[in-house]
């Protein structure tokens, strides 16, 4: 009588446990797709585009201080016509070297210009130099 007892109480611990872990996988799942759903969000930002030093980066600042690598768009703006883009990208979650990667890049300019970029380092040393 004791061993089944036993037998029963290690059968019902067990099913205890598989349902738990079967719980706790459609959580994971559920957390996965949200996941998912947060790092594929459409990302709207405007503003001048400008490249990173020593990378074939462009980057546009975002609305909360943050830099959105923009280098995937095709064809890519130019910042050398000194002029505000408005764009939509998806954000995927990726960090580069140069900000929050944006997929999917789809951009116009406006019609507001943009202040001349900062020279580099080596630029305002030659500058200096010569006068």
């Amino acid at each position: 009588m004791r061993v089944r007892f036993i037998m029963a109480a290690a059968a019902a611990s067990l099913l205890a446990l598989g349902v738990a872990g079967c719980e706790g996988g459609a959580q994971s799942k559920s957390a996965q797709a949200q996941k998912v759903t947060l790092e594929g969000k459409s990302v709207t930002a405007s503003g001048c585009v400008r490249p990173v030093e020593n990378t074939k980066c462009l980057v546009v600042r975002g609305p909360n201080g943050g830099y959105y690598d923009v280098s995937s768009a095709s064809p890519a703006p130019d910042p050398a016509k000194g002029v505000g883009v408005s764009l939509r990208g998806r954000d995927q979650g990726k960090n580069t070297e140069c900000g929050r990667e944006l997929t999917d890049v789809k951009w116009s300019y406006l019609n507001v210009q943009c202040a001349a970029a900062t020279p580099s380092a080596s630029t305002g040393a030659e500058e200096k130099k010569d006068g």
